[in-house]
């Protein structure tokens, strides 16, 4: 695509256009930078081309220009809020509205060649003014977007912020066709231990960027070949010599990286057997990174036996141990952090099941993992995919078999969701006092409804009265 026409879309939509009458009335050089031009060389579709999609847009402005930014939150009726600090040459002005995104930093540097040339990639290191209609970039940037290639500006684009060599990666994953450049390969093998000092949060940004993107299997392997998953999860070291039983043919660190890619062929198994899982981006978070974490606690369970055989008695809930650290250290907000240990610890159910299993037993499981169900599917799924050892193979069948049963009981909401039969007070009424044992007797009660052995509050009266009715009795 030629700059001429690049120009042509990038005035086509409303927001540019109205900021570049702002900049031509107030004579301020005001840039667009970064992805939305890049996208448009790559031959992308442009962020901002259609709804829903966010317009996610970048900015520079030279230093003594400050107060144009009020004028933008005027015209466009939109406040900034400023993130990051001004004395690390990181402050950005921010605003996140509806379908639209927008950063906005001032010049490093006097000119905007000079800013260009402290951005992290080639790819990314290309402006356009909005005053004069100009298009600007650092050496290569075009020859590298034409030969689809990710390469650093200068040799202190990585120093000055570590943080790249994720992003680097994210950009793999992420930009169809695009692939890292081997000196920029190298230069994130030697100097990995730069990452070692990233906080948390933005760690786990790029991660989920790249978890959420078209290969986050190949985002994983890469991070892992060029050393930085190590550094980023120093919880996995432990893993990659240890070796594993008859369920398996990999070491542990090589059967997790093997899960993260069947991940997507557990989803396709799935929607092949008419069971499509409805996933929402924080589910497919919780999945990946429960895939990640689900057999750390091997290292801390490793047994041999008298006859040389392996065990890992109740790493599952070693592994919440480890996992439920990491994800404090990486800022996880809580409710993905008790999403992704409710995956860890239970992972090894459905494979544990034999095939006699009852079917009271999975309405059960489906009652206790609740909205996590699907999930909980696909990681056994995957799991599975991912052992290849000789017992492993030889329950296939039946492990399938139970995940097709588990998700059509998910199917019904009285199984997932039951309605109360009874309440609290119908237990206190007995002479019961307020407390946990009233929460003990209304879950059984409520189990034996999944199960199907109560079907109406006339029974669940009955079994309540006959299981608790002698307080102390019957217990």
């Amino acid at each position: 695509m030629d700059l001429k026409t690049i120009e042509k879309k990038i005035l086509e939509d409303p927001t540019l256009s109205r900021l570049s009458q702002l900049a031509e009335e107030r004579k301020t050089p005001l840039f667009l930078v970064g992805g939305t031009i890049r996208d448009l060389l790559l031959g992308r579709e442009p962020k901002f081309a259609a709804r829903p999609l966010k317009r996610d847009f970048d900015f520079a402005l030279p230093k003594e220009d400050p107060s144009f930014i009020s004028m933008m939150e005027e015209v466009l009726h939109l406040r900034f809020f400023r993130i990051g600090k001004e004395e690390m040459n990181t402050l950005t002005y921010r605003v996140v509205k509806d379908d639209l995104s927008i950063d906005l930093t001032l010049f490093q540097g006097e000119k905007i060649e000079e800013d260009l040339q402290r951005r992290d990639f080639t790819i990314n290191a290309i402006a356009f003014s909005l005053l004069d209609k100009k298009f600007y970039w650092a050496a290569g940037s075009l020859e590298d977007i034409e030969r689809r290639v990710i390469r650093t500006v200068s040799p202190l684009s990585i120093p000055q912020d570590p943080l790249r060599m994720l992003r680097a990666i994210r950009y793999h994953c992420t930009l169809e066709g695009v692939s890292l450049d081997s000196k920029l390969k190298e230069e994130i093998s030697l100097k990995k231990n730069l990452a070692d000092k990233l906080p948390g949060e933005r760690i786990k940004m790029e991660l989920d960027q790249i978890l959420l993107s078209p290969h986050p299997a190949a985002g994983i392997t890469s991070l892992f070949e060029l050393g930085l998953l190590l550094i980023l999860l120093p919880e996995l070291k432990g893993l990659e010599t240890l070796s594993q039983n008859e369920y398996h043919h990999l070491n542990v660190l090589s059967h997790i990286l093997l899960m993260t890619e069947k991940i997507s062929w557990a989803s396709e198994r799935m929607t092949r057997k008419g069971k499509e899982p409805s996933l929402h981006p924080e589910d497919w978070l919780s999945l990946y990174y429960a895939a990640l974490f689900h057999d750390i606690g091997k290292q801390d369970t490793f047994s041999e036996d008298a006859e040389g055989k392996i065990h890992f008695y109740h790493h599952e809930s070693f592994s919440c141990q480890r996992a439920e650290r990491m994800m404090e250290r990486l800022r996880f907000s809580n409710t993905m952090k008790n999403r992704v240990l409710h995956l860890v610890q239970n992972h090894m159910r459905v494979l544990n099941l034999s095939e006699e299993t009852k079917e009271s037993a999975l309405k059960r499981l489906v009652n206790q993992m609740g909205d996590d169900t699907p999930l909980l599917v696909l990681h056994t799924l995957a799991d599975m995919e991912a052992s290849r050892g000789i017992l492993s193979i030889q329950k296939d069948d039946v492990v399938e078999g139970h995940c097709l049963r588990v998700l059509t009981l998910f199917q019904e909401k009285d199984i997932v969701h039951p309605p109360p039969l009874i309440t609290g007070y119908d237990v206190m009424a007995l002479g019961y006092a307020s407390g946990p044992k009233v929460g003990q007797i209304l879950n059984l009660i409520r189990q034996k409804q999944v199960e199907g052995e109560i079907r109406n509050r006339e029974d669940a009266l009955i079994l309540l009265r006959e299981r608790f009715g002698a307080l102390g009795g019957r217990e």
